[in-house]
């Protein structure tokens, strides 16, 4: 069986996990493609990787957008992204669980945790767990990707709660 985490949006990523060990099997950043002038999530980039894994049992775990967001585009950006992800999944009849932003940072991270240090403590978390990825976009990249440390502990989070759709 295998577990992908979603973190939603443009800047977000994907990660595939055994679901019996929890272990990185691979993880990409979010695909993307301009649609009039805008970027938005390749929703067909992320159903051929989905696919890439079946015939294997294969759960999804995504991440739902926030009430609010920086900005009314950001906002619009992920529930766009959001929806057309979700429905997708559905469409496509793959198993899916939405999963809240709070209750999986707050499991996975701690409750009390500093303003500012999500990000921090993801990426020591996601270094603990799998401690030979280096969560790089490319071998170009020097920065790990946030979107697939946190599509990683999203899938961690799911395989802990058994959430189920």
């Amino acid at each position: 069986m295998i577990t992908i985490g979603i973190d939603n949006g443009i800047s977000g990523g994907i990660c595939a996990i055994s679901a019996h060990n929890g272990a990185v099997i691979s993880s990409i950043p979010m695909p993307t493609i301009k649609h009039n002038g805008k970027t938005e999530v390749d929703v067909l980039a992320v159903l051929r990787y989905v696919r890439g894994f079946l015939p294997q049992d294969v759960s999804i775990a995504i991440e739902e957008p926030l009430a609010h967001a920086k900005s009314s585009q950001a906002l619009r950006s992920m529930a766009l992204a959001f929806g057309m992800l979700y429905g997708a999944c559905l469409a496509h009849g793959l198993p899916v669980a939405r999963i809240a932003v709070k209750p999986w940072q707050d499991a996975m991270l701690g409750k009390k945790r500093e303003s500012g240090m999500t990000k921090v403590l993801a990426l020591a978390l996601a270094n603990e767990l799998a401690p030979d990825e280096t969560w790089l976009a490319s071998k170009r990249c020097t920065t790990p990707h946030d979107g697939m440390v946190d599509a990683f502990l999203i899938a961690r989070y799911f395989l802990l709660t058994k959430q189920n759709t």
